[in-house]
């Protein structure tokens, strides 16, 4: 939303600066200073302007559309969001990005944990090679009336404490396969989280590169920004002296579109990307 609404602005800058223009070549021809054919080029440029304008605020429409869409509201809901700030400057090193990965996605924590229950799966298994052993304890008391005070023929309490050992010899070649099969569990899962681990690492690192790019795109977006305004500033002037001419201004405000346009995109490019490296990092706090 916040890309087309930045997008439509520059197609607004385009169509004031070209009826500016327009007026300006109006007037060089009414003096006679210019040709017809000057007018008709810059009108048509300018119709041009107006027609990208209106698809640009159409987009508009259509993105806030879908973003009420994805957020389950009615379509024609106002959508009202902050702007995109500049640039929020993201600092860390790629290796504190991998840690913090590693420590902070919950998939790789379950998977982590899916190891070390099959770890010790293998353990108790393995407890069916050795003898189990317990203590057994029992009290009681007895009467032949509810004080439970004894009789004649019986004490009125008794108990005994006993040990119980049980070692089953002959099912050991099944406890051998079972703790083969749970060691083949374990192993898968240990392999599995050491996949996903890598997966990760390779996704952070993309996000990474990727927010690196944007960010040199936005530094290079910016200064032929620069360069294009400068550039259609002084077309602009050299036009009123009649020392340039009307394809020299249009040409320069053609540039000047184009360079807007690109660092609109590199600006939303670094937010959606410090997004993404946010989100392979596990560190996305949806509000």
């Amino acid at each position: 939303v916040l890309k087309a609404q930045h997008l439509r602005d520059v197609a607004r800058q385009s169509v004031t600066s070209l009826e500016a223009h327009r007026r300006t070549v109006q007037a060089f021809y009414d003096q006679e200073m210019v040709a017809r054919n000057d007018v008709l080029y810059v009108e048509v440029e300018l119709a041009n302007s107006q027609k990208l304008l209106i698809q640009a605020e159409s987009s508009v429409e259509m993105a806030k559309a879908q973003f009420n869409t994805i957020l389950r509201r009615d379509m024609g809901t106002p959508v009202v969001l902050d702007d995109i700030p500049e640039m929020t400057y993201f600092g860390e090193p790629l290796e504190s990005c991998l840690k913090t990965a590693e420590e902070s996605r919950p998939e790789i924590k379950e998977s982590r944990i899916k190891a070390r229950q099959a770890e010790r799966l293998v353990a108790i298994e393995k407890s069916a090679y050795y003898p189990i052993v317990g203590m057994v304890g029992h009290y009681e008391k007895f009467g032949d009336s509810p004080t439970l005070k004894g009789s004649d023929f019986k004490d009125k309490e008794s108990w005994y404490v006993a040990g119980v050992a049980e070692w089953n010899f002959w099912e050991w070649g099944k406890t051998r396969d079972r703790v083969r099969a749970q060691k083949a569990y374990s192993n898968t899962a240990e392999i599995a989280c050491a996949m996903l681990n890598d997966r990760v690492r390779l996704e952070v690192k993309e996000a990474y590169l990727k927010l690196q790019d944007a960010r040199k795109q936005i530094e290079v977006a910016q200064k032929a920004v620069t360069q294009a305004e400068e550039n259609f500033r002084i077309n602009q002037a050299n036009y009123r002296e009649q020392i340039a001419t009307n394809t020299d201004v249009l040409d320069a405000q053609t540039l000047l579109v184009r360079t807007r346009t690109d660092r609109i995109n590199a600006l939303a490019d670094y937010h959606m990307s410090l997004a993404g490296l946010e989100r392979t990092m596990g560190t996305l706090n949806i509000q």
